[in-house]
């Protein structure tokens, strides 16, 4: 019980919950925008291969978000393997995952906007650089989360 109770304490299980936090809901929310344009681009393909290259690069932008959580959970658990994890690193760590889980939700609505874009460059290719505005612009909150994430990670020293 003393060890449980020592552990608690410690901050650990906090920083264990931010870090299942930040990969797990960026990656089910880059999962599902991965999907949404998958299918479109899987689509284009099927009526013209020469389609490929341009959906695959435009179908792959809702994968950002889960690569900002496991930055973020990677240094949280080299905080914990530090050994030094704190109540306070502990809290600052799920506020951390936290921060960058939920706005790495802006991949599911990224990726609808990648499937409605990879429809118009297959339709028209003149409009790839133009379309590329589009899916970059719920990325951003996913941007932000990620810099306040890693900011409140260093100002704690959690790593």
């Amino acid at each position: 019980m003393s060890l449980l109770i020592d552990t608690l304490a410690s901050g650990t299980v906090l920083a264990c919950a931010g870090a299942m936090i930040a990969i797990v809901v960026s990656g089910i929310s880059s999962a599902k925008g991965l999907g949404i344009s998958g299918n479109a681009a899987a689509g284009v393909t099927a009526e013209d291969e020469k389609n490929f290259s341009s959906a695959l690069i435009l179908e792959s932008l809702p994968q950002t978000q889960v690569v900002y959580g496991f930055i973020i959970a990677i240094l949280i658990v080299v905080g914990i393997m530090g050994g030094n994890m704190t109540l306070e690193k502990g809290l600052i760590s799920i506020v951390a995952g936290i921060i960058v889980g939920f706005t790495g939700l802006s991949a599911i609505p990224q990726g609808k906007v990648a499937a409605a874009s990879i429809g118009a460059v297959a339709k028209n290719e003149k409009v790839r650089g133009k379309v590329l505005v589009f899916i970059v612009m719920p990325e951003i909150a996913a941007l932000f989360g990620f810099v306040i994430s890693i900011l409140l990670l260093v100002s704690a020293k959690v790593f």
